[in-house]
């Protein structure tokens, strides 16, 4: 995890407000777009990584979009719902006939406390896009601005390491650029699904299912796949408990467990033996009955 020690109130000079005689030291940290990757000063190496070298948030998108996913919703709503994070969320219905997509946008700035202490968060309005992190504990509302407009134009990256995305999401922003749609503000390197009951019906509804594989090793590997197409794992219970991009012409997956770093891997076999249930190891009858008995294989 990447951490920067700064004058957190040096921003205050460019601004043309007056800068406190010493001004406190603040630690600024990239989260959310570097959580959850690899230490790579560390010596261990993550099995999430799947043997993979090649980590971090991909854009396959070239060109002028051609066409929206929101185009192809009837309306698209924010609500408030009960119970949830409405400080670091906002919440919103995909709406396309009886069917809905609910899901979540992180917000580009907000502020939050933890451990008593308030914190400042703020995504770069300078691509790549990272997230950065201060606490602002005795300053006052003048000070946090002019903070905030230092964050927003702050880079320390020219790469993701992460994203608010969660598989699902990721494989198909992957498969909407790929086909010249733009996927937002549905999907976005912020937003993710909040009820995964909906995406049965929301793949059913938007993309053409080309075929259906035993959710294992020796039948995926001779599975004749298509060219940009999204692989959703199904188990028993008929729940996709994940989803991975594949790209015929690179014969290369796209996978990203959960809030971990994305991945690209040559070879479906490590991404069947986490998911599915036939080729996993050392896994209890109660955890094996969550994992993935089926493969489907979905384009646009």
């Amino acid at each position: 995890m990447k951490r920067m020690t700064v004058l957190a109130l040096a921003c205050v000079l460019l601004a043309g407000a007056k800068a406190p005689a010493q001004p406190p030291l603040r630690e600024i940290r990239e989260t959310v777009t570097d959580d959850f990757a690899p230490d790579e000063h560390s010596t261990r190496v993550s099995p999430l990584l799947m043997g993979s070298k090649r980590i971090g948030v991909q854009s396959l998108h070239e060109g002028a979009y051609r066409d929206s996913l929101a185009r192809w919703f009837d309306r698209i709503e924010e609500y408030v719902p009960e119970e949830k994070d409405t400080v670091a969320n906002r919440y919103f219905r995909a709406i396309y006939g009886a069917d809905t997509l609910c899901f979540h946008e992180r917000r580009a700035e907000f502020v939050w406390t933890y451990g008593g202490h308030p914190q400042l968060e703020v995504e770069s309005r300078v691509a790549p896009h990272q997230r950065f992190l201060v606490e602002i504990d005795g300053l006052g509302e003048a000070e946090v601005a002019a903070l905030a407009d230092s964050l927003r134009r702050m880079r320390t990256s020219e790469r993701l390491l992460n994203n608010s995305q969660t598989c699902i999401f990721y494989a198909l922003n992957l498969l909407l650029d790929r086909a010249g749609v733009d996927p937002a503000p549905v999907i976005t390197r912020n937003t993710t699904f909040t009820d995964g009951k909906q995406l049965n019906a929301f793949f059913g509804h938007f993309l053409r299912l080309q075929g259906s594989y035993p959710c294992e090793f020796k039948a995926l590997r001779k599975a004749e796949l298509p060219d940009d197409c999204v692989l959703v794992f199904r188990n028993a219970q008929g729940d996709y408990i994940h989803a991975v991009f594949y790209r015929a012409d690179t014969e290369e997956f796209y996978t990203k467990n959960g809030l971990f770093t994305p991945v690209i891997v040559k070879d479906i076999r490590p991404i069947s033996e986490r998911y599915g249930r036939y080729d996993a190891k050392g896994i209890d009858a109660a955890l094996l009955e969550q994992r993935a008995d089926t493969v489907l294989v979905f384009t646009l």
